[in-house]
């Protein structure tokens, strides 16, 4: 009774840390926009300038709450790491915050995913949990914060496999789909239409070859922003990678606002809306562009988002270009979870967030095995998912216990 009081205890916890982090970001993101736009976007640029600083100076006394979070959650479950899970959920959780008024590209999943994480971390070690039992707490924590913050449980089960490799037992399994269930549940009765999409229809009848077309680009874009992020980050020097989304941003936000934040403004653009096509693949490279520069200078922040807004652009230029009709929703959503697939290769993944994000479960038989191709052509290609790329280097580490020991 013990172990399942605690392991309740972790899933609640988790659950309204989860929810809470998107709430504040998806609150800031919205006064960003207020912000950058009028008489307020010089009194944006400066705030910028204090704000970054602060994230700099914090990353600094915590170099483990930088980057998206996956990679140190990885290390902590593998035994390979073990850190301060307060210190680390008060930075990450402040430090995203900042990152999201700033107007950077990252999305809210990597921090989501870690902060939850410190919940079963911080428990864990209180209660003296060790072995088997503390990672599960961990894995438990993430899952229940992704579930809850993105109403997708059966995509944060998947990637807790996919993603942070962990290797649930049976009992374990049956246990966080039931639990992640229940908050979804009970997350769709508090916060009515809150991640609903406004897909028109669910399945794709004469434009299969044009999702192959689709699958085929999306796997040429995570190749493109994969590698313009990983030689970003071989940079040495660090003033440079920490101007160079200050830069961007600020000019950004006079010539294209609209790619600015998370990329959620890009999505509701591409599902209400058809932009031109000059116009789409513009914004479609730009926001490909900002998200590698962002995520290579390791500020607090994941790659979800960005990379469904980058796709759910391919998934609308390609819609137009072939004159899909009624057909370009699908195409929107399956740009959305082929491109989240040819950055992070997580196929499966991908498929059931995009299908549960938009509530249109029929989606699934046109986008996984979409999704399950660029995963093929990633891997033709020997591309590495992006997190496993931009491997954090020991260096990182070095002040801080590689090994969990009791």
């Amino acid at each position: 009774m013990k172990k399942l009081g605690l392991s309740i205890t972790v899933g609640l916890i988790a659950s309204f840390v989860g929810r809470s982090y998107k709430f504040v970001t998806g609150k800031m993101e919205e006064f960003l926009f207020f912000m950058s736009s009028g008489k307020l976007l010089l009194c944006w640029f400066t705030l910028i300038l204090f704000a970054t600083f602060l994230i700099v100076e914090m990353l600094k006394k915590q170099p483990c709450a930088s980057g998206s979070g996956i990679p140190q959650v990885r290390k902590v479950l593998s035994g390979q790491l073990d850190y301060d899970p307060l210190k680390v959920f008060l930075t990450k959780f402040s430090a995203g915050v900042l990152s999201m008024f700033c107007g950077y590209s990252l999305g809210t999943e990597g921090p989501t995913v870690q902060l939850g994480s410190t919940v079963g971390h911080f428990v864990a070690k209180r209660s003296r949990e060790e072995g088997e039992r503390r990672k599960f707490l961990i894995s438990l924590g993430a899952c229940s914060a992704m579930a809850s913050a993105f109403d997708a449980p059966l995509a944060s089960v998947a990637f807790l496999v996919e993603g942070l490799r962990y290797r649930p037992r049976l009992k374990q399994t049956i246990f966080l789909l039931f639990f992640t269930l229940v908050l979804s549940g009970l997350n769709g009765l508090i916060f009515k239409g809150e991640t609903d999409h406004p897909f028109a229809s669910i399945m794709i009848h004469s434009n299969v070859k044009v999702v192959f077309i689709l699958a085929v680009l999306s796997a040429m874009l995570g190749a493109l922003l994969t590698s313009i992020c990983v030689g970003l980050a071989r940079w040495k020097n660090s003033k440079a990678k920490i101007s160079l989304p200050i830069s961007c941003t600020l000019l950004l936000a006079i010539l294209s606002p609209k790619v600015l934040g998370s990329g959620t403004l890009l999505i509701k653009t591409s599902l209400s809306s058809t932009l031109p096509q000059t116009k789409t693949i513009s914004l479609l490279f730009i926001k490909t562009l900002f998200t590698a520069i962002c995520f290579a200078a390791k500020l607090p922040g994941g790659l979800f988002v960005p990379s469904l807004a980058i796709g759910s652009m391919l998934g609308m230029f390609t819609g137009s270009f072939f004159d899909a009709g009624q057909d370009l929703p699908v195409l929107v959503a399956c740009g959305m979870g082929c491109t989240l697939t040819a950055v992070l290769r997580i196929p499966i993944s991908s498929a059931l967030l995009v299908c549960e994000m938009s509530n249109q479960f029929g989606l699934l038989i046109v986008m996984l095995p979409a999704c399950l191709l660029v995963e093929a052509i990633m891997r033709l290609l020997k591309f590495k998912p992006l997190y496993d790329a931009l491997e954090l280097s020991r260096a990182t580490f070095e002040s801080m216990v590689q090994t969990e020991r009791t």
